[in-house]
């Protein structure tokens, strides 16, 4: 469906976000080309509307992904309905757009586009951007992990040397801010305050990540089968991006999962 065919008057029309170079350049950059094309494919598949701003004028086209070609970098997206702002985007040397993806702001900057036609329509050929922002100010979205096969966090016990000393903790839910986890360790202390560093965790069909985690909280919970447990509540702290990215790829795919059953 083309974007001028959408239902858009429910629809916000986002804004580029000012960012400081600082937040630019670490905090929310995606500069994967794995993880762009992912989520890239996510907003495709999500058919979700995006607001396009030519050199970061006000003026704006509502477009959306209509197909990715990763070996030639390159992605269609639709023409807009105003003939003017889109020949003033054909002109443009930036292309400024932005969207959301599981409730996070998305923006990326494309330097290339050209008209083509596209199933008898046309559209713009524009190129598949190097960076990508992921703008998540507030609260992450956190998805709660199997009951079958849950997750598991692998945490050093802190004044053992040894690849043997380690604990294996259940987590309960995931975000790109923390983790819960079932606080019911003979060993481990889940006392708020307390950080444990270079935790493992292991994000079936994406990889491993390596965490420093910082218990907030803890307080007594009854699982969905009945059974009563203490839930900690930890922070990650200083996530690099690449393990960030790794949690959002996880999350998303668990989401499309959940939407295919």
């Amino acid at each position: 469906m083309l974007a001028s065919d959408k239902n858009t008057e429910t629809y916000e029309v986002l804004e580029p976000t000012k960012l400081s170079p600082e937040e630019k350049s670490e905090k929310f950059r995606i500069n994967s080309e794995i993880d762009i094309l992912f989520i890239l494919r996510g907003i495709m598949q999500a058919d979700s509307l995006i607001t396009l701003y030519p050199d970061y004028e006000s003026d704006f086209i509502l477009t959306s992904i209509l197909a990715i070609n990763s070996d030639k970098k390159e992605m269609l997206i639709d023409y807009g309905i105003n003939d003017k702002h889109c020949q003033k985007a054909l002109h443009s040397k930036e292309l400024v757009f932005v969207t959301t993806q599981n409730r996070v702001k998305i923006e990326f900057v494309c330097d290339q586009i050209k008209k083509i036609q596209f199933n008898n329509k046309d559209a713009f050929l524009v190129n598949i951007p190097k960076m990508l922002l992921r703008i998540q100010r507030r609260n992450h979205f956190r998805i709660t992990t199997p009951i079958v096969k849950p997750l598991k966090c692998v945490i050093p016990i802190p004044g053992k040397n040894a690849a043997n000393h380690k604990a294996e903790v259940a987590l309960l839910d995931i975000s790109c801010g923390g983790t819960a986890v079932i606080d019911q360790h003979p060993i481990i202390n889940f006392d708020p305050g307390i950080i444990y560093n270079n935790c493992q965790i292991s994000l079936p069909e994406i990889g491993i990540i390596t965490v420093n985690i910082q218990v907030k909280n803890t307080y007594e919970i009854t699982l969905r089968n009945g059974q009563n447990c203490m839930r900690a509540g930890c922070q990650f702290i200083n996530l690099a991006a690449g393990m960030e990215a790794m949690i959002q790829r996880y999350i998303i795919k668990q989401e499309q999962n959940r939407k295919m059953k």
